[in-house]
């Protein structure tokens, strides 16, 4: 899964966690030294594992463990590197895909220091919560491209750098470059799209 480095305008980590590499206490110390203000022990298992995902994320860009996360009063997240707030902006997303043995936990996180406030989402390709919002969040030329997972993937990560106070359907347009099969353009900016196997990443903008 693609990673880059933050020393750029915008660097991207995506991990996968299978749902058993979290069943250690090890883990949950890991998890909850990265979340200082979340009372882990607590969590289920697929929360866990995502969170789980999000530190292998952080840390493979910062290159160091030292490194925590706390959280707005918006719930936005805020990243403390030694313990004083960092520099750089952050934006995260998880989801998970459950299945009858367990299940795997996605995330994906950027990392800016040159774009104050920037979005991320990572979706399963499959998830059948996107057909049943589709006609609620999306117009009808972005239903018409069939590609669904992407233009949600695009309006939650424009809302996450450019909101609180936008309407997903009137305010949050959608349209693929032409040219380019791999940006979205939207809300007057770029938006780069990922796509993997199961899961498929936008984040921007740039």
């Amino acid at each position: 899964m693609p990673l880059m480095e933050h020393t750029h305008t915008i660097g991207l980590a995506v991990r996968q966690i299978d749902f058993r590499e979290v069943e250690s206490e090890k883990v949950k110390k890991i998890v909850s030294n990265h979340y200082p203000k979340r009372n882990i022990a607590n969590f289920p298992v697929d929360k866990i594992a995502e969170l789980y995902a999000v530190t292998h994320c952080i840390s493979d860009l910062l290159r160091e463990d030292n490194w925590h996360i706390q959280h707005e009063k918006s719930g936005a997240p805020c990243l403390f590197e030694n313990l004083e707030k960092s520099v750089l902006s952050i934006s995260i997303s998880h989801t998970v895909e459950k299945r009858e043995a367990g299940g795997v936990a996605y995330a994906a996180v950027i990392l800016s220091r040159e774009v104050k406030r920037i979005g991320v989402d990572i979706v399963l390709k499959d998830d059948p919560r996107i057909k049943k919002v589709a006609h609620r969040v999306m117009r009808q030329e972005e239903l018409d491209t069939g590609r669904l997972a992407e233009v949600w993937a695009c309006k939650e990560a424009m809302y996450k750098a450019l909101g609180p106070l936008l309407d997903f359907k009137k305010d949050l347009k959608v349209e693929f470059n032409q040219e380019n099969n791999d940006i979205i353009e939207g809300a007057g900016n770029n938006w780069k799209i990922y796509n993997e196997e199961k899961v498929v990443v936008v984040l921007g903008p740039f």
